[in-house]
């Protein structure tokens, strides 16, 4: 199974020499099993350049995994050139409650205000369907399995397996002990306790080979004007890992403002902590257009 990394920014793309090396595209990977069968996470504004990867393959059927639907998710729908093309079929999967409301999200980022084209207008023959914790699929060799997690709009983790190998996206995350957002309803027998819902995370992760997961703020940025915004440290997210006992851990969804030489700069801090601690732990901070093999 084969991860490649083509958005890894949040919240907005970041264009320019600074951040030239771990990108300034948002949220989008492509998961590819060994036969060539590939599953997208995310649409944000990355999802274009893995058009050309989409355009070069063999296959012209995939599913896409929408964790939610903040702008830097699916901001990059319409630039996906397979889309326009009447060779492509795709299911795009999403936190809805069925796939009138998935449709109806997508096509109003799509209305006149807004851009040129709307769905009906799309070549490829596209269907919706929701996605929700406790729902498993199989597509190609790879399973697919989903948690809800902690962001202020209902919001999926995605869990894929194939060959006994496991890759956990968990992005959006802000710690239940820190901000406890409206949970899903599905969730209401935890009584909205915090210290049962993190388990219930920890005990999803656990097993996985590699854990993507976003650390959008130092610690001094989160306690500075970001606590409820939905999301993680990096601290808290090497501690998911470290929990779940997770071998690697890669950090995503990188901070707008975080240029290149800021993030070796913490990089090289992390690791020399690991060190120091004698944490056992392979940590990374992914680069757009990198690939990893599990």
């Amino acid at each position: 199974m084969k991860v490649r990394f083509l958005g890894s920014r949040g919240s907005i793309p970041t264009p320019g020499t600074s951040f030239s090396e771990y990108g300034g595209n948002t949220s989008c990977l492509q998961v590819i099993d060994d036969e060539g069968n590939y599953i997208i996470l995310d649409a944000g504004s990355g999802i274009k350049n893995l058009g050309y990867y989409a355009l070069k393959s063999e296959k012209k059927e995939s599913i896409i995994l929408l964790t939610h639907f903040h702008w830097d998710h699916i901001i990059g729908i319409p630039f996906f050139a397979p889309f326009y093309s009447n060779k492509y079929s795709f299911t795009i999967y999403g936190p809805k409650d069925n796939h009138e409301e998935m449709y109806e999200t997508i096509n109003n980022i799509l209305a006149k205000d807004y851009f040129p084209i709307n769905l009906e207008q799309f070549g490829a023959s596209i269907k919706f369907e929701p996605f929700y914790e406790g729902k498993k699929i199989n597509y190609g060799n790879m399973m697919v399995e989903a948690l809800w997690v902690n962001h202020p709009c209902y919001t999926l983790s995605y869990k894929i397996t194939s060959n006994d190998k496991t890759v956990v996206y968990l992005t959006d995350h802000e710690p239940y002990k820190k901000r406890l957002h409206i949970q899903h309803p599905s969730l209401d027998h935890y009584n909205n306790n915090a210290n049962l819902l993190h388990a219930r995370l920890i005990d999803y992760v656990r097993g996985a080979n590699v854990l993507i997961i976003e650390g959008e703020y130092t610690k001094s940025e989160y306690l500075n004007g970001h606590v409820g915004w939905g999301h993680s440290t990096l601290n808290d997210a090497i501690q998911v890992g470290l929990d779940a006992e997770v071998p690697y851990v890669i950090i995503h969804h990188h901070n707008q403002d975080r240029t290149d030489a800021q993030i070796k700069l913490i990089y090289n801090k992390l690791l020399a902590f690991l060190r120091k601690e004698g944490i056992d732990l392979q940590l990374a901070f992914a680069k757009e257009g990198s690939y990893i093999i599990i």
